[in-house]
């Protein structure tokens, strides 16, 4: 279940990048998510990381998702409490902060279920 769900994720966050860059870089809403050149560059790094990961196999798609899940999870808790460096940094609201919750939860999911199934 990682894999396809990596292959996925990756290519929705590599299209968000894309389309965070092709809207022009600075710091702007995309919808109702902020975004902002260095952003955009997590957006493209953390998909294209998805993609070999999904494409290397199951065990590091498993890997990726736990790792990934992690780090957004982090990133989600430190813009719910308004941390002025990560705020900052990547133009976060509260609609990024949901969203980065939520994408923490199910890749922690899926990768938890992955490893132990």
């Amino acid at each position: 279940m990682a894999k396809p769900f990596s292959i996925v994720l990756g290519v929705v966050l590599l299209a968000v990048g894309l389309w965070g860059i092709a809207t022009g870089g600075r710091s702007h809403d995309l919808l109702v998510f902020g975004i902002n050149a260095n952003h955009n560059l997590v957006h493209l790094l953390s998909g294209a990381l998805a993609l070999v990961a999904g494409f290397a196999g199951a065990r590091y798609a498993a890997f990726y998702c736990l790792v990934f899940g992690s780090v957004y999870g982090l990133v989600a808790v430190l813009g719910f409490f308004n941390v002025a460096y990560a705020v900052d940094l990547l133009n976060l609201n509260m609609a990024d902060n949901f969203l980065h919750l939520g994408i923490s939860v199910a890749c922690l999911l899926v990768g938890g279920m992955s490893k132990s199934g």
